[in-house]
């Protein structure tokens, strides 16, 4: 069985690699270099290697709430849990070696025990009333927003409130916009059924600025608290949230034209996805902002083609 179940991986990740295309596979690759060369840099001393190891534990962890082959693995194997866990170990490892080689010993510990704890955790996915309270303040059509925040608010709403009541220190505000802008991020990841795409009436412009403009209200709204408390203590370097705050700003415009650059009436775009990390990635080491900008404006034209052909009658 786990035979069979790493060749069901392999050949996942063949398929989508093949999806991808052969150019983006390399600059995927290129820049995956790129970031391990970053990370190795961050983990050589603290409080960044704490920061590297949190967001590849917040990927884990969302990763882990977002599978959708739980119950398939639960009846097929007797020790499930020990295959999650090594699936985030093998995601994970790469930051233990880079641990261990800076001599964090305790770091490299925690980077080893997390993922195990990750996986033996049940994070439900029940809706409570505040949760209907609070979807009554997103528009309808920010149906991305409404879905995330049933998924996801207890983690936003922790990392939001961590992030206010621990501004006196300086690091705290900026890694929870990036923390809270990693999870938004992942609320793209399905696209809507075609009848929700054409409820709204919009032409493919129309209906790509409607987006645009509502999902980055969103985001301000979350984030300017959260800038506010931290120029109470920081006001001298004031604009480190808002360089964070201006990331967050063009990744979330480029996670939309991505979006529907690949869309395929109520299905998960993996495409989509890595091209998402890849802007992620291209923004966080500048040498890369050009090419995500010119990756934008290419995906806005083909997000505009692909939305031509569900969205014709309403030109």
């Amino acid at each position: 069985m786990i035979t069979n179940l790493i060749r069901i991986r392999l050949r996942q990740i063949r398929r989508e690699m093949v999806g991808i295309g052969l150019l983006r596979v390399m600059v995927l690759l290129v820049m995956v270099f790129l970031l391990l060369a970053f990370m190795f840099l961050q983990t050589s001393k603290l409080p960044n290697a704490l920061y590297a190891s949190a967001i590849v534990w917040l990927l884990i962890l969302l990763l882990h709430r977002n599978r959708e082959d739980k119950q398939f693995l639960s009846f097929g194997f007797n020790h499930f849990r020990w295959i999650f866990y090594l699936e985030y170990l093998a995601i994970s490892i790469i930051l233990v070696v880079f641990l261990l080689i800076h001599k964090l010993w305790l770091l490299s510990l925690l980077a080893i025990v997390i993922p195990l704890v990750i996986a033996h955790v049940d994070i439900g996915k029940g809706q409570t009333r505040y949760h209907g309270r609070l979807l009554q303040w997103i528009p309808l059509e920010c149906m991305e927003w409404r879905g995330g925040m049933r998924r996801m608010l207890p983690i936003v709403a922790t990392v939001w409130l961590a992030g206010i009541v621990f501004s006196f220190f300086v690091g705290s505000v900026p890694a929870a916009l990036l923390v809270i802008g990693v999870i938004v991020l992942n609320f793209y990841e399905r696209c809507e059924p075609y009848p929700l795409l054409t409820a709204l009436e919009k032409s493919p412009d129309g209906l790509l600025a409607l987006k645009i403009r509502q999902h980055t209200y969103l985001v301000t709204l979350l984030s300017l608290p959260l800038m506010a408390s931290f120029l109470v203590f920081h006001f001298s370097i004031w604009y480190v949230p808002f360089l964070i705050f201006i990331l967050l700003y063009i990744l979330q415009i480029y996670s939309i034209i991505a979006k529907y650059a690949f869309y395929e009436p109520n299905s998960k775009s993996l495409a989509a996805q890595l091209l998402v990390g890849i802007g992620f990635i291209g923004l966080i080491i500048p040498i890369f902002a050009p090419l995500v900008l010119l990756l934008m404006l290419r995906f806005y034209f083909k997000a505009k083609q692909k939305l031509n052909f569900y969205l014709n009658d309403f030109h």
